[in-house]
């Protein structure tokens, strides 16, 4: 499918140099960048699921601590 795209002078100009220098055309080095950037987008709305390190307490609930207080302890 064809598209016009409009590419600000400065940009063009290091698209065109980039292409040039990689040994490629500048349509092809622009099909990449819309390829690696909808691939991490579609990466990127997958939420990561993160498995903290629970352990047993001998004296569970007698800590109080807020979200602030280990902020403090975590990044002191």
């Amino acid at each position: 499918m064809r598209t016009t795209v409009d590419i600000p002078d400065d940009l063009y100009r290091r698209l065109k140099a980039e292409s040039a220098h990689r040994g490629c055309s500048v349509k092809t080095l622009v099909l990449k960048g819309v390829k690696l950037e909808l691939e991490n987008s579609r990466h990127s709305g997958k939420r990561k699921i993160v498995k903290l390190p629970v352990i047993k307490s001998r004296k569970p609930g007698w800590l109080d601590l807020t979200n602030s207080k280990i902020n403090e302890i975590l990044f002191p």
